[in-house]
C-alpha cells in the first residue's frame, strides 16, 4: 500500500489520542494530506482512534469527498478535513475529536486560562457557531476553516474541537495541550479559590519557551514510550488502546 510509512505513523497517532482523552465510541477523525496534493488520507469510519491500528484503517478522499483508494467507509465530517486543507497549504494533519472537558468548553464563552502552564502552550482558538449538527458539507467545512483561521485549534460549540499542524507530532501534541488546559479549566471553575494569573508579557515568553521544536519532539517521544509500555502485548505487537489511562 502506498504510504504505508506515514500511514502507521498516522495510526499510532490515532492510539495516542485515545489514549491522552479523545477516545469517544467510535467517533473522532484524523487525515494527512497526500504529498501528491491531490487528496488526503482519513481514519475509516467504524472504529475507535484506539482501535485504528495500519494503513488499512484509513481511506484516501479527493477534496469533493470522492473515495479514491481503500476498502473502508469514510466519515461523513470529510468536509472538516478538506475545507482546512484547501484553507491552508501549511497543514498537513487535522483531527477532529470529542474530548471531554474540551467540549464542555466550547459550550461555554471561556476559554481556557493560564492557571497552570498549559493554556500557554496554545495560540488563540476559533470559535465555530454556526450550527451544533455534524459538519458533513464543504459549505459549513468552509465556515469552520474560516473560523480556524491561521490558528491552530478552532472549538465547535457545543459540540467537539478540531485542531490542525505541520506535521503529525505538531497537530497531535496541540490537540493534547488543548485537553489538558481545559481540564485544568473545569476544575477551576468548581474551585472556591481567588486566581492570580501572569501577565500578557509573560504569558507570551511562557508560550516561546516552551512551544519549540524541541519541547513537541521530546514531548511526543514521551507518548510512543507511553503507548509502547501500556499498549504492546508480551512480543511487542501493538495493541488496541479504549479509554485513557
Amino acid at each position: 500500500m502506498k504510504h504505508a510509512g506515514e500511514l502507521d505513523a498516522l495510526a499510532r497517532a490515532c492510539r495516542i489520542l485515545e489514549m491522552e482523552g479523545h477516545g469517544d465510541l467510535a467517533q473522532g477523525h484524523l487525515s494527512w494530506r497526500d504529498p501528491g496534493g491531490r487528496s488526503f488520507w482519513m481514519k475509516r469510519n467504524d472504529i475507535g482512534l484506539g482501535e485504528v491500528m495500519g494503513p488499512d484503517d484509513f481511506v484516501e478522499l479527493d477534496f469533493d469527498g470522492k473515495q479514491m483508494s481503500g476498502s473502508g467507509r469514510p466519515h461523513s465530517e470529510w468536509p472538516i478535513h478538506s475545507e482546512i486543507f484547501l484553507a491552508r497549504p501549511d497543514v498537513a494533519v487535522v483531527a477532529h475529536t470529542h474530548p471531554l472537558h474540551a467540549c464542555l468548553m466550547t459550550g461555554s464563552t471561556d476559554h481556557p486560562q493560564p492557571y497552570t502552564l498549559e493554556a500557554d502552550k496554545l495560540k488563540p482558538i476559533g470559535r465555530f457557531a454556526t450550527s451544533a449538527a455534524l459538519v458533513n458539507d464543504k459549505g459549513m467545512g468552509r465556515e469552520l476553516a474560516e473560523a480556524l483561521g491561521q490558528g491552530d485549534v478552532v472549538f465547535l460549540a457545543n459540540h467537539g474541537v478540531a485542531f490542525c499542524g505541520p506535521t503529525v507530532a505538531e497537530a497531535v501534541c496541540t490537540g493534547i495541550f488543548l485537553e489538558r488546559a481545559c481540564r485544568v479549566a473545569v476544575l477551576a471553575a468548581s474551585a472556591p479559590l481567588s486566581w492570580i494569573l501572569p501577565s500578557a508579557a509573560d504569558r507570551e515568553l511562557r508560550n516561546r519557551q516552551m512551544v519549540t521544536p524541541g519541547h513537541i519532539a521530546q514531548t511526543w517521544d514521551y507518548f510512543i514510550r507511553k503507548l509502547e509500555a501500556l499498549h504492546t502485548d508480551a512480543n511487542g505487537k501493538p495493541l488496541a488502546v479504549y479509554g485513557s489511562r
